[in-house]
């Protein structure tokens, strides 16, 4: 299947701007196309005004700017927008008879290579494709709102769908920085959208069955389980009328249980739609909810009787085959901004707690989806309830605590160690024969360590080093460079920008203990950490173009940010090596530590940084991130999400008292 180069974006609205504008910036050309001239016209003017905000907050040049809205056509014109396409991305409103006779019209006016996509949140990708002669080409790309900010993708397939054009829709989706979740099943609602739902429906059933106040629900969601916003303030800040009409849909697949609360279809039918007509489950002024979440709400509900109807939900997703435990989680964690995964909560609280909470809303409620789900009655039964016995959803083997690192050998190209007492993870990278030269191989088994160490709490900062004295890593392996056709090198390019976004968005601080050479893709795998540390041997430099080459790791983005575009420039077009003080007067590495010491001092900068307190650190790691890509307004109210929420937490009372009783604090990340 050809590379896809043009890309369609049927519909203007809030979605379909968003992909557009996000397809230019990673340099697809673009036609934007809907019915409507005046959605036109707003669609492109709020690609301009966001582009002239990234502009202001020199996250882009000017020249960047331009080239990214020129990369843009409008047109009202149905074949002019798809007949040239390779992917073409359906937007319009979540309707199915629209999206039905939309694909009809596309599949007349497209070209035979071209890629068809449903952006729908819930539809399933097969009834959405019914009128289609060749549903072997349409697949599922459900991205979220606002487009630019929000990380995950879900990748949906039909049941007819090609294997050419899942894999087309995963690398798109990947070439515009997403992380990807694909499905292995089309099912209404997918992953998030049912999980969202389901989600929403409990508090709402809880409130109903008098079990608490919308309030206090909203603010034990908040305050004790650690959400942005509880159930009642999202409904109303998406739209009830939009949750409704999903739920809708999904009662008609599913079954009636899938139904909206009576409560929340009298709201829509009354009008109160949430924050856009100023009244749904709460009043709203001002574009916030008019209401006292106050913290000692919490203690009135709770929280996990909410997060077991969830878990109830993800159990049958993952016994249908719909994903695994662990994409179910990442889609939770990425997509729905959920602390951590229902499954993962399930094996912290334990399943059999989780069943128990499950009876308790059942014999409060009597709602059919709260009733415990058979794989949870197994699981019970069998003894898998998760982390206190070492397997649950997810593998928890109980390993006896040390002082001194555990070294794993699970991989070809680098082992995985963790030192529980300093609860650092370190990933060595280990092709000592390349000098830890990158390849394929070494960026698949990278972000397989990542996610692992994502995953283990005993770890909270990541360390990331070479083997040996020689090298951190010298770069691209150019042996294997030899023959690769250019769309090849391309794909290769775009999984490690893939690593290197796993690293910037892993919900803990990454560490480059930088022990050699950091050449090429070594330093530009470096520059995505958080932090870097040195060898005073340590060498650094981008030498691509003494090779005929450029810095394609990111090395041309992430550089001018951290040095300046003036040295940025300096380093990468001179093509020269530098050491590892002259880093550190660059402002590159945190600090330079002597050769024979250098193992223990980056383990002990690590392990320093360690022993602040985990939610914290993972906040604030995501607010600096989100600070290259938010206007001032946008970041400094996430900011004060943020501080709400870690305000009420464990660590926050053990810090203070830590503070007040002259001792050192031992946060436990809650």
């Amino acid at each position: 299947m050809a590379d896809v180069r043009t890309i369609a974006v049927l519909g203007a609205g809030d979605m379909g701007h968003g992909i557009a504008q996000l397809a230019a910036l990673r340099g697809f050309r673009v036609r934007l196309r809907d019915v409507d001239d005046a959605v036109l016209e707003r669609g492109l003017h709020a690609i301009r005004a966001s582009l002239d905000k990234l502009v202001a907050k020199s996250r882009l040049t000017r020249d960047e700017a331009d080239a990214a809205l020129a990369r843009v056509e409008t047109t009202k014109d149905l074949p002019a927008a798809v007949g040239s396409a390779d992917l073409v991305i359906e937007a319009v409103p979540e309707r199915l008879d629209l999206k039905q006779r939309v694909f009809a019209e596309v599949e007349n006016a497209a070209a035979p290579h071209a890629i068809l996509a449903t952006n729908t949140s819930a539809m399933r990708v097969q009834e959405v494709g019914a009128s289609l002669r060749d549903p072997t080409r349409l697949v599922g790309m459900h991205f979220f709102n606002p487009v630019l900010l929000m990380d995950l993708v879900e990748i949906i397939p039909g049941p007819s769908t090609s294997p050419d054009a899942l894999h087309a829709a995963q690398a798109v989706a990947e070439r515009m920085g997403k992380t990807v979740v694909t499905l292995a099943a089309d099912t209404p609602g997918f992953v998030t959208s049912r999980l969202i739902s389901v989600w929403v429906g409990a508090g709402v059933m809880a409130a109903e069955a008098k079990l608490a106040s919308r309030e206090a629900i909203d603010a034990s969601m908040r305050f004790r389980a650690g959400f942005p916003m509880g159930p009642f303030e999202l409904a109303d800040y998406t739209g009830l009328d939009v949750g409704v009409h999903a739920s809708d849909y999904m009662a008609s697949r599913l079954g009636p249980a899938y139904a909206p609360a009576p409560s929340m279809r009298a709201l829509v039918e009354a009008g109160n739609l949430g924050k856009k007509t100023g009244r749904g489950f709460f009043p709203w002024k001002d574009g916030r909810a008019d209401v006292n979440l106050a913290p000692e709400l919490a203690k009135e509900f709770d929280p996990a009787l909410v997060l077991s109807l969830v878990v109830n939900e993800a159990a049958k997703l993952l016994e249908q085959g719909v994903a695994s435990a662990a994409d179910i989680d990442l889609a939770c964690r990425r997509g729905l901004a959920f602390p951590k995964g229902p499954l993962e909560w399930a094996d912290e609280v334990g399943v059999d707690q989780v069943v128990k909470s499950l009876y308790t809303l059942f014999e409060a409620t009597g709602h059919p989806l709260a009733e415990p789900y058979e794989l949870l009655l197994e699981m019970v039964e069998e003894g898998r309830v998760g982390k206190k016995v070492g397997h649950g959803f997810h593998d928890h083997a109980p390993r006896a605590a040390t002082s001194a690192p555990k070294a794993r050998r699970e991989h070809e190209t680098l082992v995985v160690s963790v030192d529980e007492k300093a609860r650092v993870g370190t990933i060595t990278l280990d092709r000592p024969h390349r000098l830890h030269a990158i390849n394929a191989d070494l960026l698949r088994e990278l972000r397989d360590a990542l996610h692992q160490l994502e995953r283990d709490e005993r770890v909270r900062v990541v360390l990331l080093t070479g083997a040996g004295e020689k090298a951190f890593c010298a770069g691209a392996d150019l042996s294997e460079t030899t023959g690769v056709t250019p769309a090849a090198a391309t794909e290769t390019i775009r999984q490690a920008h893939k690593t290197c976004v796993e690293m910037e968005k892993l919900g803990k601080p990454v560490v480059a203990a930088v022990n050699g050479l950091a050449l090429g893709g070594g330093f530009e795998l470096a520059l995505a950490c958080d932090l870097r540390v040195a060898a005073k041997r340590a060498t650094f430099g981008l030498p691509e173009v003494t090779l005929g080459l450029l810095p394609a790791m990111g090395g041309t983005q992430r550089l001018p940010k951290l040095v300046g575009l003036a040295r940025a420039k300096e380093i990468a077009l001179l093509g020269q090596r530098f050491d590892a003080e002259r880093a550190m007067s660059l402002g590159l590495v945190s600090a330079v530590y002597p050769n024979e010491s250098f193992a223990r001092d980056a383990h002990e900068f690590a392990a320093q940084l360690a022993q602040h307190a985990p939610l914290a650190l993972r906040a604030t790691k995501q607010l600096l991130n989100a600070s290259m890509t938010t206007d001032i307004a946008t970041g400094m109210e996430l900011e004060a999400m943020a501080f709400g929420v870690l305000v009420s937490t464990e660590d926050v009372l053990e810090g203070v008292s830590a503070l007040f009783g002259k001792r050192k604090p031992e946060f436990q990340g809650k």
